[in-house]
């Protein structure tokens, strides 16, 4: 979940988006055409989201109204494996063996675990 949000938030700070699932970006409740506007982006959002997941999660999201409830229920539903993926990431850690790969692929691979165990 960890890596999967990390990149959904770089792509969505890099299109001026990310306060869209922070809820940092409200809805105008004053001025019609904001609110259209902020409407169309949210909607731009919620695509991206359910793009980046599976379907059966999309049918759990499909209905809910905006990208920042969305990213809350994601988290939510997420953060109830972060236990057995601990367990699992420790695990890697202890049966990963270089195998004939190169030192610094075999680096990088352990890397990738201590960061995601990190986080």
């Amino acid at each position: 979940m960890r890596s999967w949000r990390r990149s959904i938030e770089i792509v969505l700070s890099t299109k001026h988006k990310l306060g869209f699932v922070t809820g940092t970006i409200a809805r105008p409740a004053d001025d019609l055409t904001r609110a259209d506007q902020w409407d169309t982006c949210n909607n731009m959002v919620i695509s991206w989201l359910m793009n980046s997941v599976s379907e059966s999660i999309v049918k759990s999201i499909m209905f809910i109204g905006t990208a920042s409830e969305i990213w809350t229920h994601l988290e939510k539903r997420f953060a109830l494996s972060n236990g057995s993926r601990k367990y699992k990431l420790h695990k890697e850690t202890y049966s990963c063996e270089q195998q004939g790969v190169a030192v610094s692929d075999f680096y990088t691979k352990m890397k990738c675990i201590w960061e995601e165990i990190d986080l």
